[in-house]
C-alpha cells in the first residue's frame, strides 16, 4: 500500500508530505497507481522550485519507496494551490483503490 502522510501547520495549511510504500496493484514496473501516486506527488516539487523558485527539502529513496518534501519558508497560498492541487488528485486515485492508496494528515 501507499501511504501519503500530509503535513499541516496549526492554519491548515500544507508544510509537506511524505509518500511511502509500494502499492501493489500489479508488478514492479506496470503498477498504474505507483506511477500516478509518484508522477502526482512529484510533480508539485517542480513546480515549487521551477515556478516559485523556492527550494523546498526533500529525500528520495527508490530502494525503500519513500519520496519527502518539506517547505523551507512558511506556506503562502502559492503554495498551497499547487500542494492541494496534488492532494485533489491523489484523494481521486484513493477513492478508486481504496486498498491500494492512504492518506493520513497531521498537524505540526
Amino acid at each position: 500500500m501507499v501511504s501519503v502522510d500530509l503535513f499541516r501547520n496549526r492554519q491548515g495549511m500544507i508544510t509537506g508530505y511524505k509518500v511511502s510504500g509500494h502499492a501493489g496493484y500489479s508488478e514492479e514496473g506496470s503498477d498504474i497507481v505507483c506511477s500516478a501516486v509518484s508522477a502526482l506527488t512529484q510533480a508539485p516539487l517542480l513546480g515549487l522550485e521551477k515556478h516559485l523558485k523556492l527550494n523546498p527539502s526533500y529525500v528520495v529513496n527508490q530502494e525503500d519507496g519513500i519520496f519527502e518534501v518539506a517547505l523551507n519558508s512558511a506556506p503562502t497560498d502559492l503554495t498551497e494551490a499547487i500542494l492541494q492541487t496534488m492532494i485533489y488528485g491523489v484523494e481521486s486515485i484513493a477513492r478508486q483503490c481504496p486498498q491500494y492508496v492512504r492518506i493520513q494528515e497531521h498537524r505540526r
